[in-house]
């Protein structure tokens, strides 16, 4: 089976330490990693305003990931994600073929580590 390429926009919650922060995106590639996907890239946007109220915050730390995974990945993160407490918004985004052809090489040939991860902050 052909894994897909992914862009996914994740909200945590702005109460959250920087550590923390840390740990869920070291949860969310792991979960990636461990069920047949593979992170590209992560990028942690840090805490920003929101452009509305959504679900009581006004704030939020943003993480956007690249990944290529099965499309039955993103069911088991999409569950993972309504009962992991620091993650109150998510959004994915299957990228066309027009799209993953605009990726940088690195990108698309290069499988990042975990630990890697929060050094590119």
């Amino acid at each position: 089976m052909e894994n897909n390429f992914y862009e996914q926009v994740v909200l945590l919650l702005p109460t959250l330490s920087e550590e923390e922060v840390k740990d869920a995106i070291n949860k969310i590639s792991s979960l990636i990693n461990e069920n047949g996907g593979e992170v590209l890239k992560v990028d942690n946007w840090g805490k920003c305003k929101l452009a509305y109220k959504l679900k009581k915050q006004t704030m939020g730390y943003y993480l956007f990931f690249i990944f290529k995974a099965p499309s039955s990945l993103i069911k088991k993160i999409e569950d993972f994600y309504k009962i992991y407490d620091p993650v109150f918004k998510f959004m994915f985004i299957k990228l066309t073929k027009k799209q993953i052809s605009a990726l940088p090489p690195e990108i698309k040939g290069v499988p990042v580590e975990p630990s890697e991860l929060t050094a590119q902050e």
